[in-house]
């Protein structure tokens, strides 16, 4: 325990004087966890008492994930894409947005209908988007135009204009209908924080107002979670607070996982890669479920939860070793961005922007690996429009002197 808080102190104090900014990835991975284990010890609960195998365990992960981003960063990178996106690929991003969005609309009223979900619509509208209802196994929130979307609305912040303004605010209500649309905590997020993130590089915003946000986005979850649980019948009781159950029983949950006890290679942490082996015909192992199994974490078993921590993939694949060497190449692929994004880089400052939320929601569930397929999206989304102006300046370039030398 003392270990533990002893190497996140250090961390923290490492990142915040050598990148001296509150969204450096170790600053807020250090940040995080201080809070957590605090909270742990301070917030009046009846949670199961922590023990070494997480201390242990996340004394290696935060202070593996800090040497590697600061390392990364400390090694000296190229300025690229440094100029506005190409017009024409911003234009049809927003033209492409439009269509899709009321097209995904229709499909879940339609589901809604046909399957007479009618009932508690919030509710339901969960159920539908995680998969958990026969015939809709996938789930509504596997859509592979959010990602499009959220991009486009990010590329129209970060280099808005005036005359866009409406453009900009309709963005913004897309992406805020669809959170809504698949009640998930996390693409609230992934607006909120994305947009805190990307105003706070373009120096519009203060570090404070940063946290006044956080703490209105944490009533609003509060809310919709109440929203989200009104069919519970009369008889029956939520016998969680909010913060309890989301922010301090992934801790305690950890401590119930057994190391090396999966059943084959790897399968939670390279989960992504068995996913696209069966589909492709090349492995007959399925991937791993996303949502796993609820397991009691309070003396009396009457709170349960199925979140483990950024811990949980590798440590039941690899044990400690699996953390230590999971979070060395995580950081250095967090630090690699972030040092991008300190070089004004364009796209890879949208891509980090969104990165947060997997940073900020660790005590949780692991969001680097097991949404790999999302963040290739965001990175080929968020990379074309500025890859298309760069290819059409080189272009310009090449005619200008091959009409010199003729």
């Amino acid at each position: 325990m003392i270990i533990a808080l002893i190497t996140i102190i250090i961390s923290l104090v490492l990142s915040l004087s050598l990148s001296n900014k509150i969204f450096a990835p170790a600053t807020i991975v250090a940040a995080l966890w201080l809070f957590c284990i605090m909270a742990y010890w301070i917030y009046p609960h009846n949670l199961l008492a922590l023990k070494d195998q997480f201390y242990i365990g996340i004394s290696l992960w935060v202070g593996a994930f800090t040497f590697a981003t600061l390392l990364t960063q400390s090694i000296s990178q190229k300025s690229n894409n440094l100029t506005l996106p190409n017009e024409k690929i911003r234009n049809l991003y927003y033209i492409l947005t439009l269509i899709t969005f009321p097209l995904m609309l229709w499909k879940i009223y339609s589901l809604i209908i046909s399957l007479g979900l009618t009932n508690n619509i919030f509710y339901n509208l969960r159920v539908l988007a995680i998969g958990n209802i026969k015939g809709v196994e996938d789930g509504t929130s596997q859509n592979y135009f959010a990602s499009l979307w959220i991009v486009t609305y990010l590329i129209e912040l970060l280099h808005f204009r005036k005359k866009n303004l409406w453009r900009l605010i309709i963005l913004f209500l897309i992406n805020i209908s669809w959170a809504f649309l698949v009640m998930s905590k996390t693409s609230f997020l992934n607006i909120f924080l994305s947009t805190m993130v990307i105003l706070l590089f373009k120096n519009i915003i203060k570090p404070k107002y940063i946290y006044l946000s956080l703490a209105a986005i944490f009533i609003f979850f509060t809310s919709i979670q109440i929203v989200r649980t009104s069919n519970l019948k009369k008889n029956e009781k939520l016998s969680y607070d909010f913060f309890t159950l989301y922010v301090l029983s992934g801790m305690p949950a950890f401590e119930t996982i057994k190391p090396h006890s999966s059943e084959n290679l790897g399968e939670n942490t390279f989960r992504f890669f068995y996913a696209v082996g069966q589909k492709l015909g090349i492995s007959e192992i399925k991937a791993k479920k996303p949502i796993l199994k609820y397991v009691p974490v309070n003396k009396d078993k009457t709170m349960s939860t199925n979140v483990y921590t950024t811990l949980y993939p590798f440590f039941k694949d690899f044990g400690f070793s699996g953390i230590f060497y999971s979070a060395f190449l995580i950081g250095i692929f967090y630090g690699y961005i972030y040092k991008k994004v300190l070089k004004k880089n364009n796209p890879m400052t949208i891509t980090y922007s969104i990165l947060v939320v997997s940073l900020v929601t660790q005590f949780m569930n692991e969001t680097t690996i097991s949404t790999l397929s999302f963040i290739i999206q965001i990175l080929i989304f968020s990379h074309i429009p500025y890859w298309s102006n760069y290819i059409v300046i080189r272009a310009s370039k090449n005619e200008i002197e091959s009409y010199h030398q003729s």
